[in-house]
């Protein structure tokens, strides 16, 4: 089972945020998660045209006669 744990690092420990439900010695993986400029995913995007699908109208899921004007 997965569990989302916000912690702060210092002097070499990670601190849990809030108080955790876990039992002594439990043994977990940390997976350490930077924040990516989005100037950055678009350059990427871009570069890699990751993305060129998307210019494809089969991958138009409604067209302008679905649904009902807002």
């Amino acid at each position: 089972m997965a569990k989302l744990i916000h912690a702060i690092f210092e002097n070499g420990v990670f601190r849990p945020v809030e108080k955790i439900s876990l039992p002594e010695h439990q043994e977990v993986e940390i997976i350490i998660q930077e924040d990516i400029p989005t100037r950055l995913i678009a350059v990427v995007a871009e570069r890699t045209r990751g993305f060129d699908f998307l210019a494809d109208e089969r991958e138009d899921i409604y067209s302008i006669t679905d649904g009902e004007p807002a």
